[in-house]
């Protein structure tokens, strides 16, 4: 029977040896060092941008053509776009990870900031103002803002790990975030990002360990009052309230509850054209779709199909099958990202990652609500799919992170990676 007291060398009194299970721990456990990115996840995620760059040609090729005249237009620039965000995602991926840390709340201020600027510089399109136009590059600052949050809330939890129980630390930091960013997107009237970042938030206060009634209050009251928005959208429709203050929200509302009626409706500007647009392409795909380069209606019907759209043009072409299957690689996507993060070296790459990846899952969930009718229409673009420079170079900025956070990650010798 081994002895495990601990034994004295000229006097020198040495530890104890690890017990068995301790010693079968420490020999099971490997380190993966600098350098060994977690290829599974990049894999997905070239896949992903392979079949994006495939269909914002065959989505955009008509309205290029007759728009520019040149149906490549659009493709060209999403390659040169992907090719940037590539290099700028290689960047990212050798960002060391207590820089990114370090400079968390700079990055915060700096998203506040841009966001605050919509207000005096921004620029209106599609009845909404949240872009910034910085010389030939326009971009949606909520987009820096949802990515600063993330940082500032994994910061605060890695930071107060003990003390996250308490209201001070589990809670209050993370009520300051939502105020903030749900107060400068609702003045945007960009519903969509108001709700993401609080869904962000909240789910990142849970998977942190805040107290789970406070979790309970803080999640709890939104949801149910989501929960009644949606159940009783005829009524709210028709309060003076809704429709004083929230305008650009309040057509799309009312358009979501039956777009066909809203198709050439001048009160609306024919707010219902896209999404039963929408609607008619889906349903003409049916099981095997219409084979790719087939869809009728990027021919003229659906306007800039290109754009968040384009899942429609997809369901079309490829039926509901290739549908699944793109769900299915945004769903292993996603479910890699939470691997990675459960064997994460640290707390703050752990939540980060987890962060990321809801982000992810919340944008993919929206956009595809809209385009099938089952949300109203937000704005939200489909990550990898919808053209667009600025926010495909931020979606690879965030994978470039989570890849950088997977050179640091741990597995067991034996056990799933």
């Amino acid at each position: 029977m081994q002895n495990d007291k601990p034994t004295k060398v000229n006097n020198a009194e040495l530890p104890a040896p690890p017990s068995a299970p301790e010693r079968e721990k420490s020999e099971n456990v490997l380190i993966r060092w600098i350098g060994g990115i977690d290829r599974p996840f990049l894999f997905l995620l070239i896949v992903l941008l392979a079949l994006g760059t495939v269909m914002v040609f065959t989505a955009s090729y008509s309205f290029a053509q007759t728009r520019y005249g040149d149906s490549y237009y659009f493709s060209k620039k999403q390659i040169i776009w992907i090719v940037a965000g590539l290099v700028v995602m290689m960047f990212a991926i050798h960002i060391p990870d207590r820089w990114v840390k370090k400079y968390s709340w700079l990055v915060y201020l700096l998203a506040v900031a841009l966001n605050a600027a919509v207000y005096i510089m921004g620029v209106a399109k599609h009845g909404a103002q949240r872009w910034i136009d910085i010389g030939p590059i326009r971009f949606q600052p909520s987009e820096v803002l949802k990515f600063a949050t993330i940082l500032v809330c994994a910061k605060v939890i890695a930071n107060n790990t003990e003390k996250i129980k308490k209201f001070r630390f589990g809670v209050l930091p993370f009520i300051v975030f939502a105020f903030i960013g749900c107060a400068l997107l609702v003045l945007q009237s960009h519903l969509s990002a108001t709700i993401i970042t609080f869904v962000i938030i909240f789910a990142m206060m849970f998977i942190g360990g805040s107290k789970l009634l406070w979790v309970g209050v803080f999640g709890g009251i939104p949801v149910a009052i989501g929960i009644y928005a949606v159940t009783n959208i005829d009524t709210i429709i028709n309060w003076s309230l809704v429709q004083k203050f929230l305008g650009h929200t309040y057509t799309r509302l009312l358009v979501w509850t039956d777009p066909f009626k809203y198709m050439r409706d001048d009160a609306t500007g024919w707010a219902g054209w896209q999404p039963a647009q929408s609607i008619y392409a889906i349903s003409s795909g049916g099981i095997w779709g219409v084979g790719l380069g087939q869809s009728m209606q990027k021919h003229g019907y659906l306007p800039e199909p290109q754009n968040d759209y384009i899942f429609a043009i997809l369901c079309e072409e490829f039926g509901f099958v290739g549908a699944v299957a793109v769900i299915g690689l945004f769903a292993a996507l996603i479910i890699r990202g939470f691997i990675i993060a459960r064997n994460c070296r640290d707390k703050f790459c752990q939540m980060v990652i987890y962060g990321l990846m809801i982000k992810l899952a919340m944008q993919v969930i929206f956009n595809i609500g809209v385009v099938t009718g089952t949300l109203p229409a937000t704005g939200i673009s489909l990550p990898f799919f919808s053209y667009g420079g600025t926010a495909l170079i931020m979606s690879l900025v965030e994978m470039g992170i989570v890849l950088s956070f997977s050179r640091y990650s741990y597995t067991e010798r034996g056990t799933d990676k």
